[in-house]
């Protein structure tokens, strides 16, 4: 038996989601921790099927957030708009057009201060 972690079960979910029209080549990955689990999968489906270098602000973050004082999660968010600058592009992951006050924080610094393209998951439907 082949063992596929992008099968077809797992590509589903994400079949309504045109990431071709993500032409850059450097992507960061940017959006609430609720929705950790679309991170970690769309990284994957990203880096495998399209060949993006993908960048998450903190994985332990995205992973463990309650576990962060508040001081520790600050300097976390530094980090963030410093790796940003290394991105071509952002995507936005706004589930449910959701989106919480760090990541319109890092749309506002991307936007404002590197002028670089930003798309939007609710976009590439």
């Amino acid at each position: 038996m082949k063992i596929e972690r992008l099968n077809e079960e797992f590509l589903s979910e994400f079949k309504k989601y045109d990431f071709s029209k993500l032409k850059e080549k450097k992507i960061g990955l940017v959006g609430s921790i609720r929705f950790k689990d679309y991170f970690i999968k769309i990284e994957s489906i990203l880096q495998i099927n399209y060949n993006k270098i993908i960048s998450i602000c903190s994985v332990d973050g995205l992973l463990n957030k309650e576990k962060f004082s508040y001081d520790e999660w600050e300097a976390l968010q530094k980090i963030c708009l410093q790796k940003l600058k290394d991105q071509e592009a952002i995507l936005v992951l706004d589930i449910n057009k959701y989106i919480g006050d760090h990541t319109k924080e890092e749309i506002e610094y991307f936007k404002k201060n590197l002028n670089k393209p930003i798309y939007y998951l609710s976009e590439l439907q």
